[in-house]
């Protein structure tokens, strides 16, 4: 239960939808192993550490949390949070 409702998660298809195992590895073998194991999930957005994000609630969306500024080359940084569909 979140605020009182039901979990977000409850709404979303796929038999994966959060990724601990992927802290610590590059941006790019994160987003092939996302979209592998949830064919639902058509966006893996890369953000860094301190990004600004909606706080509105996609099925289809991952955010990968990495460990580089605005700018730098995130494919090759390094995942620092457990992504999740959201």
């Amino acid at each position: 239960m979140l605020n009182g409702s039901a979990s977000p998660y409850t709404k979303c298809r796929g038999n994966k939808l959060v990724w601990p195992e992927l802290v610590g590895k590059k941006g790019k073998e994160a987003k092939a192993v996302i979209q592998k194991e949830n064919p639902y999930v058509s966006a893996v957005v890369y953000a860094p550490p301190d990004a600004v994000v909606t706080d509105d609630y996609c099925c289809n969306r991952v955010r990968l949390l990495m460990n580089c500024d605005a700018g730098c080359d995130y494919e090759n940084g390094t995942v620092f949070q457990v992504p999740m569909v959201g």
